[in-house]
């Protein structure tokens, strides 16, 4: 009988539980309430029914038990079902307290034969599968107390290095090497907010190109990307394993995930073979970056663009799993973290264990079996291995936090190489080989930070940090634009949209390519404010006339719509159309003998020179 594992539909008292129980059972579990007890069935039921339905007896046998067993009492007690789930409580209190002491000295190849022998005190609370009879659960409610809330383990700061360890083989010869890695932080804010304006800026030039059917960023594209983020992306190519099979040989996060994330936020979308700019990334250009970050995090807690677990790509057969709705697991972890003390450092294992102490439950497949590693007969995670958890919900966690909370600035994170770091997947088939699941084993800690907490709704405001005016830029009366300092990716991008590259550091102000920004949807005013905000005091003389002028020249023509050109036979008919009452101002004269009109004003136009006895022209005659 598999205590752990069956679950039961229909409640019993303490009676019908241990009359569904055979003598070899009975017996032990008599013994622990009464000396020389009968060894009758129809004696011991009523017996043990007894003890279990008498509130000083139950009260003593409760008094008896360990700390950790009176901890599982009192979760199945206040469970609304009285059941005892040991994976909740393995992780709410570490380990799940001892059912029965199976006899060392018994050899035995019946696991069922071992655990009937010495069940513990315990067993007498639970002796149907993990549910207490309902009145054994009412009579403890009386003088339990709840279990204490599970509160999730916090830190001030992550530890500087990271123990690893391997096992190397020489021949027969088994050596245990250890070494300590350094742990990297990134504080993910303030990146986040010159990132998206970079990715923008970056769309803008049209060099972020994705792919025709998943819309992902091509390899060339992440490059790209990679090269301008702030602090570049979270590991650097040295970092990725050597070989190609392995699930760290890719390990780009950020650069794969900011051109999907604009677009889930309206901000781009795709034209030809690249991204452009909507209506609404043109506007982000110029908006407060984290209300811009704030838009972006809220459209892709809903969006079917992407699945997180797509990006574990060691896991096979997605596409015959029937995956759940990514937005409804990204649900639970989003209600997870507004739930996490803000400003704490939080181990990642210690998050794992929070979701599932808290009940914080999501399914990722609804076909498990078919998800498999290396090879689907052999390598299934469907079928309730210990480890599932941390293999498929554990990696979705893991591949949300470091790749979509993390690079949108919602949460810091310490990490490390990927690889090595976790081994929830050992044992597993197809695995001996690989040095980690996925890309993403490598992160430890995680801390909501200030954006985070008012992107999660923990805080009402968000303050970022005054920047100090610092001047990056010098310009000069000869148009010339010197860079006084480093500049960010995104500056750079703006000089390149609207200046000409003269040498290392300078560009030329040229009016070829403002005006061409502007042919483009852009203005002389972002320009403007551009070269204001990044140096002190005013632009020279010839820099503010030059700007002036073309603003001046950029509103000179406006786009009045399409028209019609019409030949007449002559000039005289032409003159006639153009000066009649009902067409003054519809048909307007081009030269001699010829006519415009608007598009818009063709219908009343076709009827007034109707009634002028003339035939409208059939398009193309």
């Amino acid at each position: 009988m598999n205590w752990g594992k069956r679950l039961i539909d229909e409640a019993l008292t303490a009676r019908e539980a241990f009359e569904n129980l055979t003598l070899d059972y009975l017996r032990p579990l008599a013994a622990l309430v009464a000396a020389n007890s009968s060894q009758r069935k129809t004696e011991l039921v009523p017996l043990l029914a007894a003890a279990m339905s008498n509130l000083e007896r139950v009260r003593d046998l409760y008094n008896r038990l360990d700390p950790q067993s009176q901890r599982a009492v009192r979760v199945a007690a206040f469970d609304p079902v009285g059941r005892l789930d040991r994976e909740r409580f393995r992780a709410w209190f570490g380990e799940v307290p001892q059912f029965d002491d199976a006899d060392p000295a018994r050899k035995s190849s019946g696991y069922a034969d071992q655990r009937k022998i010495n069940p513990t005190l315990l067993r007498l609370f639970f002796p149907r599968f993990d549910h207490l009879p309902t009145d054994t659960r009412e009579l403890l409610r009386r003088f339990v107390p709840p279990p204490e809330a599970f509160t999730v383990p916090t830190r001030d700061t992550p530890p500087e290095t990271h123990t690893l360890d391997e096992t190397i083989w020489s021949g027969r010869e088994r050596e245990q090497r250890e070494w300590e890695e350094p742990v990297r932080v990134r504080e993910t804010a303030l990146e986040a907010e010159a990132d998206i304006r970079t990715v923008l800026r970056l769309i803008e030039a049209g060099k972020v190109r994705v792919t025709d059917k998943k819309l992902v960023p091509t390899d060339a594209t992440r490059q790209t990307v990679a090269g301008n983020l702030a602090g570049g992306d979270f590991y650097a190519p040295d970092d990725a394993s050597e070989s190609k099979w392995e699930p760290a040989f890719d390990i780009g996060i950020r650069s794969f995930a900011w051109p999907l994330l604009v677009q889930a936020g309206g901000l781009a979308e795709k034209s030809g073979g690249v991204l452009k700019l909507t209506t609404a990334g043109k506007r982000a250009l110029t908006a407060a970056p984290s209300e811009v970050l704030r838009k972006v995090w809220a459209s892709w807690l809903k969006t079917r663009l992407f699945d997180e677990f797509a990006r574990v790509e060691a896991i096979k057969g997605q596409g015959r799993a029937k995956m759940s709705a990514a937005a409804a697991r990204r649900s639970v972890l989003v209600e997870a973290l507004a739930a996490c003390p803000a400003g704490r450092w939080i181990a990642v294992d210690d998050f794992f264990r929070f979701l599932r102490a808290t009940d914080r439950s999501f399914v990722v497949a609804h076909s498990e079996q078919e998800l498999y590693i290396a090879e689907h007969n052999y390598g299934s995670l469907g079928y309730g291995d210990e480890h599932a958890w941390e293999q498929v919900q554990g990696r979705f966690v893991l591949a949300f936090l470091f790749e979509s909370a993390a690079t949108l600035g919602v949460i810091d994170i310490a990490y490390i190489p990927p690889q090595g770091v976790r081994s929830d997947f050992r044992g597993c088939w197809g695995t001996d080989d690989y040095e980690c699941l996925s890309r993403y084993d490598g992160l430890l800690f995680l801390r909501v930070n200030p954006l985070g907490a008012w992107l999660l709704g923990q805080a009402n405001e968000y303050r970022p940090p005054v920047p100090t005016r610092v001047e990056t830029l010098r310009v000069l009366a000869n148009l010339d634009v010197v860079a006084a300092r480093d500049l960010p990716p995104s500056d750079r991008l703006v000089l390149e949209r609207f200046a000409e590259a003269a040498s290392e550091g300078v560009w030329k102000l040229s009016s070829g390519k403002v005006l061409g920004v502007v042919e483009q949807g852009g203005n002389v005013d972002e320009l403007e404010q551009f070269l204001l905000s990044r140096t002190t005091g005013i632009l020279p003389g010839t820099v503010a006339t030059f700007l002036a002028d073309l603003r001046a020249k950029a509103g000179r023509l406006t786009d009045a719509g399409s028209a019609r050109l019409i030949a007449c036979a002559d000039e005289h008919v032409a003159a006639e159309l153009a000066a009649d009452r009902q067409l003054k101002g519809k048909c307007l004269r081009a030269g001699d003998r010829f006519i415009v009109v608007r598009d818009a004003d063709l219908d009343t136009v076709r009827k007034a020179v109707r009634k002028l006895g003339y035939v409208w022209p059939v398009p193309g005659d």
